[in-house]
């Protein structure tokens, strides 16, 4: 389902994914191999939240730690570059990255302690 999903995404088609579903790209954190996939986001005033549902048989959001990161997002056929760094539960922020993700997923059951990655604006220049 990937490819199909990239290949909307690309496209002029774009708008068929929805407006939380985007691209996100990013480097392998050991080989420094570009990745590309679609992640469902919830917005978080600029900020955008992915949860990494069913992390335990995923490996996508190991690849981001505390310290940002450099992505770029493709969204609404655009791209942005963002900085990408993930939040374990107790840091601060991860608790209100929660209800935004869950405000725009309410049926959507995010067990406790999952993964969550935050894609923040970057600043120009």
């Amino acid at each position: 389902m990937n490819p199909v999903v990239r290949a909307l995404g690309h496209g002029r088609a774009h708008r068929l994914l929805g407006r939380h579903l985007v691209l996100l790209s990013y480097a392998g954190r050991r080989t420094g191999r570009r990745y590309e996939l679609p992640v469902m986001t919830a917005p978080a005033g600029e900020d955008l939240v992915v949860v990494a549902a069913g992390a335990d048989g995923k490996t996508w959001w190991r690849n981001f730690g505390p310290e940002p990161t450099d992505v770029l997002v493709r969204v609404a056929g655009g791209e942005q570059r963002r900085s990408a760094r993930r939040l374990a539960p107790a840091d601060a922020g991860y608790p209100e990255a929660l209800v935004a993700y869950q405000r725009t997923f309410p049926r959507v059951h995010v067990p406790v302690g999952s993964p969550v990655v935050v894609l923040a604006p970057r600043a120009a220049g």
